[in-house]
This record gives structure tokens, sequence and C-alpha cells, in this order.
């Protein structure tokens, strides 16, 4: 009983930290749905450029979020042992790595909208869709920097258990990106004043004013009198290169991993897009769908990684334990559910996007198999997340690399270009990744809990 009692109390606690943040991934992908949901309303083309272009904006982003990633399990732990300014010292070395990452990144997409040999124009894509793709890069990579930046100060919220922060700043980012979406996307009041909608890139400077806008909200909250014992805004700090090595050391294999879903997932939109602007238009809404689903085991994840990493800062496996057990029964039926909504409101959801019948049928179906792979996403998440909480992030890299490119591009790849089965066969290959990629993350989750806890001692991971 008191074993019992000790469960639901961690899922509590674990619901405590982890539904703001849940939201917070709700919403934040919700930015993507009404873009989605306005670039319908303009275009077929409209609709496969803002699935490449958010897509690659998708991938950076997914990068730095990996990269940042080892702050908040860095900072869980020295609150863990009472350490509580050092988590301002892991916090401002942070800002110097948004600072760079940011700027990488910004680099990065700017070659990819230009570049004759790298770029855009070098992919193979449907010709009609390329205007759109650059007009709509040329605007939104400059949503890069203040992208990254949140990163750290969200890293803090989480670590510091303090996650309503990051539901606020979310609320305001989909306000304010439906706001500008609607209006210079669509036109919508601007007719009066003589102003021609801007079409996509109108959705492209949503973006822009959401990333800018959420980054000054959050950096503000970090100054309310909760985070004042963290010391978070002392003097900056030269960059530390022993510091930044240990966080970097920890983030690499982490950025790893995300990079390698992401790019399995802009890999086979682009292939998409090789087969024509009706397929690739049907997988951005179902792929829409499926990211929006999977920000709920994503948010429990990062929830799960300041709870694990808290136990684990105090040499507490059993309290690691029981952290494990509530993850995996949280988040089955979560992804039960999100399956079950897919399989039963396919049609009314792929109605919402696009008035299209042929792009709105063939969504219907990619929307079906989504709801395969829903429990093996939700677990490889939650698993990930869990791992990354105890500070161990190289063997689940591997895992992931073999899983995402090994498995997922490989039978994806085949599948779709040699058996026959067209885009079918590229989720069937993303259907195959992210289960491989669940057991063998279980599996690596299990040997580790076996491993400590047969006498508690903390040894390093």
């Amino acid at each position: 009983m008191r074993h019992k009692t000790a469960l639901v109390a961690e899922m509590r606690r674990a619901l405590r930290i982890g539904l703001p943040l849940m939201a917070a991934q709700v919403l934040a992908i919700a930015n993507g749905v009404v873009d989605t949901l306005v670039a319908g309303r303009i275009t077929p083309e409209a609709l496969g450029a803002v699935a490449i272009g958010a897509g690659m904006l998708f991938f950076i982003v997914v990068a730095g979020t990996g990269l940042m990633a080892s702050l908040s399990p860095t900072m869980a732990a020295l609150r863990g042992q009472g350490r509580r300014r050092e988590v301002g010292v892991v916090f401002r070395q942070g800002l110097w790595m948004a600072l760079l990452f940011g700027s990488l990144g910004l680099l990065l997409m700017a070659l990819f909208d230009q570049h004759p040999t790298i770029g855009v124009d070098a992919w193979d894509l449907d010709a009609n869709l390329l205007p759109s793709v650059h007009a709509y890069l040329g605007i939104a990579k400059w949503s890069l920097p203040p992208a990254i930046l949140l990163l750290a100060a969200r890293n803090v919220c989480e670590a510091t258990a303090r996650t309503q922060q990051v539901m606020l700043v979310q609320i305001i980012g989909v306000v304010i990106n439906a706001c500008v979406d609607v209006t210079l996307g669509l036109g919508v009041g601007l007719a009066p004043l003589g102003i021609e909608p801007l079409g996509i890139a109108g959705i492209a400077w949503a973006t822009v004013a959401v990333q800018t806008l959420t980054c000054a909200v959050i950096f503000l909250l970090l100054t309310r009198p909760t985070f004042r014992r963290f010391d978070l805004y002392a003097p900056l700090e030269r960059p530390d290169s022993r510091r930044l090595k240990q966080l970097m050391t920890m983030s690499a294999p982490i950025s790893l991993m995300l990079v390698a879903e992401a790019g399995l997932f802009m890999a086979t939109a682009v292939q998409m897009a090789q087969f024509g602007v009706v397929e690739v238009g049907a997988h951005n809404i179902a792929i829409t769908l499926t990211a929006a689903f999977y920000m709920l085991p994503l948010g429990l994840s990062f929830g799960l990684t300041a709870r694990a990493g808290s136990a684990y800062g105090r040499g507490w496996w059993p309290g690691v334990r029981l952290r494990v057990i509530a993850g995996v029964l949280l988040a089955l039926p979560l992804a039960m559910t999100t399956a079950l909504i897919l399989v039963l409101f396919r049609e009314s959801i792929a109605g919402l996007f696009t008035d299209d019948i042929a792009v709105r049928s063939f969504a219907i179906k990619l929307l079906l198999l989504a709801a395969v792979f829903q429990i093996s996403d939700a677990m490889q998440a939650v698993f990930i997340g869990l791992l990354r909480g105890i500070q161990d992030t190289r063997v689940p890299m591997v895992i992931n690399l073999l899983s995402y490119w090994g498995i997922g591009f490989g039978v994806g790849w085949f599948a779709a270009h040699v058996a026959g089965f067209g885009p079918a066969g590229l989720w069937g290959g993303l259907i195959a990744g992210l289960t491989v990629s669940a057991l063998l993350q279980g599996i690596r989750l299990k040997f580790l809990l076996s491993e400590r806890s047969i006498n508690g001692r903390n040894r390093s991971v």
C-alpha cells in the first residue's frame, strides 16, 4: 500500500510539472497548425511550401533544443544538491551557447535558401513549390536567434519546476501568430487600407514576430521574485571553457538524437514533394496533426527529465525507478487516446485544413497510418527524457541513429521507391523507425535501473 501511495503521489507531481509543459508544447505546435490552416486557404503550393520551409525551421530549432538540453538536467541536479546559485551560473553560460547556435542556425537557413548546390533549388522539388518556399525562407530565417535564446530561459523554468511560465509564454505566442497570420497572410482587415495580403510571406513574418516577442516575455518573467534565489541575472561571466565543455559533452548526443528524428521527418517531406503537390500537401496535414499529438508526451518527458534529474543529483536510485514507472503509466493512456482520436475523426480533421478534394482524401489515408505509431512515438519520447534526466545520452544517441536512419529511412525509401508503395511506404518507414527506437530505449533504461539499483550506488552513467 505504501508503494502504491508513493507511486500515485509521484504521478501527481509529474503531472503538476508536466501539464504546463504539455500545454506549452501543444501551443507551440499550434502555431504550425494555424500556419497550415492559413496556407491551405491561400494555394496548394503555399500549403506544400509551408511543409518544406517550416519543416526546415523546425529541424534547426530541434537541433538547438538538443544542444541546449543539457542545461535542464544539470540545473536540476544542482537544485537537488541545494547549490542554487550555481543554477544561475549554468544559465548564463547557456546564453553564450544560445547566441552561438542561433547565429549558426541563421547562417545555415540562409544557405538552404540561396546556395545553388545544397539549397532547395537542388532538391528536385516540384517547380511550382520553389517560389513559395523561397518567399517563406527569406523572412522566416530571422526567427532563429530569438528562438534559441528562448530555449535557454525555458530550461531554467523546467529545471526549477516553474513550468507555468513556459505555458504563459506559449499562450501569448499563439495569439500573436494567429493575429499576424490572418492579417498579413489572408489580408483580413487590410482591404480598407488598400493593402494586398502577403500570402505565404505573411506567414513567415508571423513566425518572426512570435519568436521575437515570446523571447522577450520569458526573459522578463525570469526577473520575478520566484527566480531570485537562483541569481540568474548576476553579471554575465566570460565563456567558461570547462563548464561549456561539460554541457556540450552531454548535449551533443541529445542534439544528434533529436536531429536524427527531425531529419527523418524532413527527408520524408522532401520525398513527398517529389511525388507531387497533392502528396506533400496531404503529408503536411497529417504530419502537423501527428506533431501536435507528439507534443503531449514530449512535454511530459521534459517534466520527467527534471524529476529524474533531481533524484539522480541526490543519488536516490529508488526515486529514479519510481519516476520511470510513473512516466510509463502516464504516457500509455495518453498515446492510446491520441491514436483513437486520429482513427475516429480523421475525415473531419482533414476537412478542416483544405477544401481540395484530392488533398483531403489522401490526408485521410495518412492520418490512419499516423494512428499506428502513437504508442511507440510517445514511449520513446518518455524513455529518452528519463535517460536524459540520469545524464545518459550517448547510447540513446546511437539507438536513435540506428532506428531512424538505419531502419526508418531505409525501410521507407525501399518501400516507396523500390517496392512501389509510394507515399504509404514512406510512412511505413516512420512506423518502423519509431517502434524500434521505443523498444531499444526501453531496454536501455531497464538495464541501467537494474544495474544501479542493486546496491543503490550512484556511479557516473
